[in-house]
């Protein structure tokens, strides 16, 4: 904020370095533990379960028993979740800024051949909607899009800018 009328632009990046995870260390985050209540909140997810990250330190790398989930470059991690069905079959979300080009994204893994390979969209709506037939299975994420989110974000963030500092 510049005075009483007039605001100045905040990049995300700074927002998430300066906002959301203000004073957090980075590290590396080992979704194998995420029945660590610690670590990650759970709840029911159909006839599995939903583990959502708890945000207490900035992920650097995402890793499940040493092995990498995604990959780090140019990412700042939001918001990381696991789905393990019935079957303890597991699916891994992660929500990132992706520095390289300033847009947010959405993407599932899943272990393949004792690596964890990208899935796409229709593969990760199959085996979301198996273990919770409430997913949709149409479902399309809303974060990787530039114009009508990039907007909304930046309104948001300043927003939220202006509300923290006043």
């Amino acid at each position: 904020k510049k005075g009483d009328k007039e605001y100045s632009e905040v990049k995300f990046e700074t927002y998430y370095d300066e906002v959301l995870f203000k004073g957090k260390s980075a590290k590396e985050l080992d979704v194998s533990k995420f029945e660590d209540p610690a670590l990650f909140t759970s709840a029911n997810f159909g006839t599995g379960k939903k583990y959502t990250f708890k945000k207490d330190f900035k992920p650097s790398k995402v890793l499940f028993e040493k092995k990498e989930v995604g990959k780090p470059n140019n990412a700042k991690y939001l918001d990381v979740v696991v789905f393990v069905g019935s079957d303890s079959k597991k699916v891994v979300r992660l929500d990132y800024f992706y520095t390289g080009d300033s847009r947010l994204k959405e993407t599932y893994f899943e272990l393949k051949d004792d690596k964890w390979v990208q899935m796409s969209q229709a593969d990760a709506n199959k085996a979301l909607t198996a273990m919770d037939s409430a997913w949709p299975s149409d479902y399309k994420p809303v974060v990787d899009k530039f114009s009508p989110l990039a907007v909304f974000a930046s309104v948001l963030i300043v927003f939220s800018s202006v509300l923290y500092f006043l």
